[in-house]
């Protein structure tokens, strides 16, 4: 018979190996986070907002997406942040390395779906006093960028 361990020590036992068990988070195991945009803390904002703007530069320019449809001011807009959001999201879990082969093509066919989505969201005109800029897919940084991504704007 086995030596009775009481239970509270074969719990700690447990906890105490669990990290050299557990597996560990890698660019590889699908650890992308989504964005939750109304619980975003303010001090994770810049970080969030400064990755997602980068991959929205690049996809505006990979994909030639005109100004009508994503705005240099999408950040302004709650509905294209939004959407811009999920398909980073999207995007980056469609390009891991455990997909089977099959994301790339999810990925397209959900832009595809997207783009007209974006062009409901943005009309082709701001309505709260911006003015139509160069293409959202261009590297120079709206003034107004480095005050808005201090905030999540979780509640815009």
């Amino acid at each position: 018979m086995t030596d009775d361990i009481p239970l509270d020590d074969l719990v700690a036992s447990i906890a105490e190996g669990w990290e050299d068990q557990a597996p560990r988070q890698s660019p590889g195991m699908l650890g992308i986070r989504v964005i939750n945009w109304r619980t975003l803390e303010d001090e994770e904002a810049p970080q969030v907002w400064t990755d997602l703007r980068s991959w929205v530069s690049w996809l505006t320019r990979r994909y030639n997406i005109a100004t009508r449809k994503i705005p240099p001011c999408w950040f302004q807009h709650g509905a294209l942040v939004e959407e811009l959001s999920a398909l980073h999201t999207a995007w980056l879990v469609s390009y891991d390395s455990l997909d089977a082969g099959y994301g790339p093509i999810g990925w397209h066919e959900r832009l595809a779906v997207a783009i007209p989505r974006l062009a409901t969201w943005y009309n082709g005109e701001c309505h709260n006093g911006h003015t139509e800029l160069s293409q959202a897919g261009d590297d120079a940084v709206p003034a107004e960028w480095a005050d808005w991504i201090r905030q999540s704007h979780a509640s815009a």
